[in-house]
C-alpha cells in the first residue's frame, strides 16, 4: 500500500504515521523491516529500487520524509535534475505487495494536480492531519499536564494556548519547560516562563490601536525595540494583521457572514475570528483600508530612506487615531 500523510502540525502527522506503521509491523520495528529516507537526498529511482527488494520477514515499511515534489511550493533541490518520476509512477501502479511506502510531508497543502499525488489518491491512501480545535487543544493540554503530574489552573492553560496558538510543537516545547519549572503552575508562571511570540505582539499592538489604547501599543513597540526587533519586520506583521482584520470586516460586517463561515472562507481558526470580530465594532471596514494604505506608504518611505524606521513607526502609532478622521498619518 502507498500512503501519503501530510499536515502543518508535525506531532499530529507523526502520530498518524506511527499508527500506520504499528498496524503493519505488529511485531515491532527492526533494521530489517523498516527503512527511512529523506526525499531531498535520494532520487525516486533509488526509492523504487529499495521498494523492489523483498523483505527479510513478512513485510517491510519504507518511510519517505520531505517528498518535496508533492508540495504546493516549488523548492530548489540539487537532485531534482536527476529525478525520473515516471519510474515512481510505474511503481505506484504496480507496487510490491510485501512493501508499504509512507510519504510524510510537513505542509498544510499539497499539489493535487501532481501526477504522483493523483496516483496515490487512486491507488493508495491519503491522510490530511488538520490542526486541533480550541476545545480539543484545551482538553489535550489538561491531559498532557496530568500525565506529567503537574497541577495547572484553567487560566494558566488559556494563557499558554494564547501564546502558543495552534502550534502543537510549540505547545509541547513550552509545556515541557513549565513541567520542569514546578508541579503547580499559575498564570504568573506562564507569564514568566512562556515568551509572547512576535506575531502575538503584533496582534496586541493592533488590538490596542483599535481600542484607542495608544500608550499600551507604544509600550509593546518599545519593548520589542529593546529586544532588537526590526521595525521593518514589525511593519510587515502589522500589515498582515490589519489585512486579516480588513478581510474579516468585509465578510462579517459588509457581506454579513457569520463567524464560522468567515473562519471557513479564510481558513483560519474560529477562535481567532471571534477575537477579531470583537474589535470590529470600534473600527470600520473603510477605516481599515486607510490603515493599510498608510502602512504601505510608511513601508515605501522607509525603504526609500525618506523616513527613519524607528521614528516612522512610532509616529504611525502615536497618530493612529487620525485615520478615523481621514487625515494623513
Amino acid at each position: 500500500m502507498i500512503y501519503l500523510v501530510y499536515g502543518e502540525q508535525f506531532p499530529l502527522v507523526s502520530k498518524r504515521v506511527k499508527k500506520i506503521i504499528n498496524s503493519i509491523l505488529v511485531d515491532g520495528i527492526d533494521e530489517f523491516n523498516y527503512v527511512r529516507f529523506n526525499a531531498k537526498e535520494m532520487t525516486v529511482q533509488n526509492l523504487v529500487y529499495e521498494c523492489s527488494l523483498l523483505p527479510f520477514g513478512d513485510h517491510k515499511v519504507v518511510r519517505v520524509d520531505n517528498p518535496y515534489f508533492l508540495g504546493s511550493i516549488k523548492e530548489k533541490i540539487s537532485i531534482e535534475k536527476d529525478q525520473n518520476y515516471s519510474v515512481l509512477e510505474n511503481y505506484i501502479n504496480q507496487p510490491n505487495e510485501y512493501v508499504d511506502v509512507i510519504f510524510v510531508l510537513e505542509s498544510k497543502t499539497v499539489n493535487k494536480k501532481n501526477d504522483i499525488y493523483k496516483l496515490i489518491e487512486k491507488k493508495g491512501k491519503i491522510f490530511f492531519e488538520e490542526g486541533l480545535s480550541l476545545d480539543t487543544l484545551n482538553q489535550t493540554a489538561k491531559i498532557y499536564f496530568q500525565k506529567k503530574g503537574v497541577d495547572i489552573s484553567d487560566e494558566a492553560i488559556n494563557l499558554l494556548l494564547e501564546r502558543t496558538g495552534d502550534n502543537v510543537s510549540l505547545f509541547i516545547q513550552e509545556a515541557d519547560k513549565l513541567s520542569l519549572y514546578g508541579k503547580e503552575i499559575s498564570v504568573d508562571d506562564v507569564h514568566i516562563m512562556v515568551p509572547v511570540p512576535l506575531e502575538q505582539n503584533a496582534f496586541n499592538i493592533c488590538e490596542f490601536l483599535i481600542a484607542n489604547q495608544i500608550n499600551k501599543a507604544i509600550k509593546v513597540y518599545r519593548d520589542l525595540l529593546v529586544l532588537k526587533e526590526e521595525p521593518v519586520r514589525l511593519i510587515a506583521l502589522l500589515a498582515s494583521q490589519f489585512r486579516l482584520y480588513t478581510q474579516i470586516s468585509y465578510l462579517y460586517t459588509i457581506e454579513k457572514n457569520n463567524q464560522d463561515d468567515v473562519a471557513s472562507q479564510l481558513k483560519i481558526h474560529p477562535y481567532r475570528v471571534k477575537l477579531m470580530c470583537r474589535s470590529l465594532v470600534k473600527i470600520s471596514y473603510f477605516q481599515l483600508l486607510l490603515v493599510m494604505e498608510k502602512l504601505y506608504q510608511l513601508d515605501y518611505k522607509i525603504k526609500s530612506m525618506e523616513v527613519d524606521p524607528v521614528i516612522g513607526l512610532e509616529l504611525f502609532l502615536v497618530n493612529f487615531n487620525s485615520v478615523r478622521e481621514k487625515r494623513d498619518i
